[in-house]
């Protein structure tokens, strides 16, 4: 038999009368006819060249750009409730007691696309209104915060979570959309409620 070298092993591998092997670990006899005769092949080698041969063929490489993570954009689309979307849609409901109040799709200046064409949305974002249509006060009539706010001059303003909503149609208009529901929601800091009021009054 003549000897074949493959191309995914070392040139030092031949194949022989039996089988595959290291050139050095063979006690080999040259004819002169092209043939070589093995009077010993050691059966580790024997076991290790054939796990090889076999990785070789059954090992595929992957592509270098496969992977298996979402795409970015596939991940924002599929993120973004209102993609494509009428305004009227309703993109989440939040609950001021046991009443609904929807975040619809709504434009750049109400709703879901106008909180989030200013970079405010997130989930935690998304917690602190609803905390504060179901936990806070309603200083006036569609207006939502999350802490009392105080009244003063004091200089000790804290972080507050403020919500406005339209319990009616949208733009007044009787038969209209109707709640509009959310029309925006933002951080906003204001005076705290003073727990003891101070009987000296600061001028400012």
């Amino acid at each position: 038999m003549n000897m074949v070298t493959p191309s995914f092993l070392a040139p030092q591998i031949l194949y022989g009368e039996h089988g595959w092997a290291r050139w050095r670990d063979t006690e080999a006899l040259n004819t002169g006819k092209g043939k070589v005769h093995f009077k010993r092949l050691r059966k580790s080698t024997a076991i290790l060249i054939a796990g090889a041969g076999a990785l070789a063929l059954v090992t595929v490489p992957s592509p270098a750009h496969a992977t298996t993570e979402p795409h970015a954009a596939v991940t924002a689309s599929t993120a973004n409730p209102c993609r494509s979307q009428h305004y009227s849609k309703v993109a989440y409901n939040f609950w001021i007691g046991p009443r609904k109040m929807p975040l619809r799709c709504g434009t750049q200046t109400w709703g879901y696309n106008h909180v989030v064409a200013r970079g405010r949305w997130s989930t935690s974002f998304k917690n602190k209104i609803s905390d504060t249509l179901f936990n806070g006060y309603e200083r006036s009539p569609g207006v939502y915060y999350r802490y009392k706010v105080g009244s003063g001059c004091s200089p000790n303003r804290r972080k507050n979570f403020k919500v406005v909503v339209n319990k009616g149609p949208l733009g007044g208009r009787p038969g209209g959309l109707t709640p509009q529901g959310i029309i925006t929601a933002t951080v906003e800091y204001t005076i705290p409620i003073v727990a003891s009021p101070s009987r000296h009054k600061v001028a400012c």
